[in-house]
């Protein structure tokens, strides 16, 4: 690490308000806004046209014990910096609060409230971004939260996902948006475990009302797994870099805006596609399968079900119910997926399983349709994500079987 200690004077540039705001926007691909910009602080060093990083700043402001005030002057020239152009734009700005000084002997509270009116915004215009994980008390912080929600100032959940983000804190303080870390967007597009860990947090967001924002994106290709999973809003070098000039940065922003919505609308119709070939797909396998199966007859399915696997790698189980959602059949399973199976947590399951709550046993009763392919679910036989496509076969005694066919996600489409 580099010796920073000894290249600026943090006091000084706290007396002299020696230091400039950056913005970087915020945008929604769904809409082509520019939803909000965020102010970045940087350190204006003597003689010198090389800028201190935030890093830099606040960590000195750490060592040196004026975290408090150092956060103050921040806001102060992130409001002064916006309040011109906001006149003539309708994004919001976001700014961070160090929460780490929030407490009772520095509670913060009514100080914000009193510099936003003082400069002639709306709180609403207004961001509060909000490490949870590091507040010096849970109390403190959802006291903070409240009061300010009330004001009418936008809550923001920063880094979620990374050090010691809570799933309970985060339903106490119910935030507006919630900024997914870059830990968990980084190569998303090559990883499905992230993948899922973002579907599992825009799916929270959507629970709680809040926008789910990717932060930190720097490749199309991660804007574009993102976009698939549905996240409403991006921020990261993909989309603009930060920089001083609010006008220039906008113009430049939507011009990006545009080219990147040309980019995901055909990511998006390619996707519905191969849903629709999956879909057709998985119909035209179902179809050749059932022709092989005599529903009085079909204990010697199992060689039937192993070739027609080791023909379609896409798939993880095949496997029969009776019309009591009771497995009649072995699972016949991929060898590949059963390699990595973890024993004692997953296995396939055996002849004589119940199935009788499973949506794909379910759905018949319930929608009274003969078809039906699941959402995607954690396996049970092998820890993977998949999906399941069942299928009604009536037999000669007034009754059916169910043919089961599981087809791992991961193999198909990002949805």
């Amino acid at each position: 690490m580099t010796s920073f200690c000894d290249d600026f004077v943090l006091h000084e540039i706290l007396e002299n308000e020696k230091i400039c705001m950056f913005f970087q926007p915020i945008v929604s691909l769904k809409t082509g806004e520019i939803f909000a910009y965020e102010a970045l602080v940087r350190g204006i060093r003597d003689n010198s046209t090389i800028l201190i990083s935030p890093y830099e700043l606040f960590e000195k402001a750490e060592l040196e014990t004026i975290s408090l005030e150092f956060d103050r002057l921040c806001r102060k020239k992130a409001l002064e910096s916006f309040r011109h152009f906001h006149s003539e734009s309708s994004s919001m700005m976001f700014m961070n609060i160090n929460t780490s000084v929030i407490s009772p002997e520095n509670p913060e509270r009514p100080i914000i409230n009193v510099i936003t009116n003082q400069m002639g915004f709306d709180p609403q215009h207004i961001g509060l971004e909000l490490i949870e994980s590091r507040a010096f008390s849970s109390t403190e912080l959802i006291e903070f939260v409240s009061h300010y929600r009330e004001a009418g100032f936008l809550i923001i959940v920063d880094d979620f996902g990374c050090e010691h983000s809570n799933i309970d804190r985060l339903i106490q303080i119910h935030p507006d948006v919630i900024k997914v870390d870059r830990s968990i967007i980084c190569d998303i597009e090559k990883d499905p475990y992230r993948q899922s860990i973002l579907k599992s947090i825009h799916s929270l967001a959507q629970m709680t009302g809040a926008l789910c924002l990717a932060e930190g994106v720097e490749t199309l290709e991660e804007i574009r797994t993102c976009h698939l999973l549905g996240v409403d809003l991006f921020q990261g070098f993909a989309v603009a870099c930060p920089a001083p000039d609010l006008p220039e940065l906008e113009k430049r922003t939507r011009a990006r805006i545009a080219e990147l919505q040309t980019e995901m609308k055909q990511s998006t119709l390619d996707s519905l596609r191969i849903r629709r070939r999956l879909t057709g797909d998985i119909n035209v396998l179902a179809d050749w399968l059932i022709r092989q199966i005599d529903p009085e007859k079909f204990d010697c399915l199992n060689l039937v079900f192993q070739e027609f696997m080791a023909m379609n790698n896409e798939i993880e189980c095949i496997y029969l119910l009776d019309d009591q959602g009771v497995q009649i059949s072995d699972s016949i399973s991929s060898p590949d997926v059963l390699r990595h199976v973890r024993p004692g947590i997953f296995a396939p399951a055996a002849k004589g399983t119940s199935h009788t709550f499973k949506p794909y046993y379910t759905c018949f009763e319930a929608l009274r349709v003969k078809r039906y392919l699941t959402d995607v679910y954690l396996s049970l036989a092998s820890g993977n994500l998949c999906r399941t496509f069942s299928v009604q076969i009536d037999n000669n005694r007034g009754s059916f079987i169910i043919l089961c066919i599981d087809f791992l996600e991961e193999r198909t489409a990002c949805s």
